[in-house]
């Protein structure tokens, strides 16, 4: 029997951390911190297949475990997935776009988001990780997915 990849879950919101499990447990094994050190020593000790860096209390923390995580010897080449606030919760978390807080990851995404699409984005990453190359398919789904992010940026900036 083939081991199911495992997930880390760095997010210190019970109801997103309980609902990706549920929805992720039959084709990941997920573990899960709930706070920047858990989360950074989870990572650590269990070295997942791959990691969905969410949102964490107090602003700015996500952007500290992304620089630790890619600082970290052990913890730098494991895939990464951001699955940040919808835009329109940006001000009501205290998001500001300043220099220095960008994050470097495989694969972006914002909520909600649903259990298939994160599903399928951490496959991806777990496979390219692994070596195997990209398809025309997935390729071209990459570049979907990052014209929407761009047209989304551009409606924020414009409103």
């Amino acid at each position: 029997m083939q081991e199911k990849p495992r997930v880390l879950i760095i997010d210190n919101e019970a109801d997103f951390v309980r609902s990706v499990r549920e929805a992720l447990e039959t084709r990941f094994e997920i573990v899960s911190a709930a706070s920047a050190r858990g989360g950074l020593d989870r990572a650590i000790r269990a070295y997942p297949d791959a990691i969905v860096l969410g949102y964490l209390e107090p602003r700015g923390t996500s952007f500290e475990v992304h620089r630790e995580l890619r600082n970290n010897p052990v913890t730098r080449e494991i895939p990464l997935l951001i699955v940040d606030v919808h835009p329109r919760d940006h001000a009501r978390k205290g998001w500001k776009r300043r220099e220095g807080l960008q994050m470097n990851a495989e694969d972006y995404t914002s909520r909600p988001v649903s259990p298939e699409e994160l599903a399928s984005s951490l496959e991806k990453i777990i496979r390219r990780a692994s070596g195997e190359p990209m398809g025309l398919r997935e390729a071209s789904e990459q570049m979907e997915k990052a014209l929407e992010r761009i047209n989304r940026i551009e409606e924020l900036l414009v409103s």
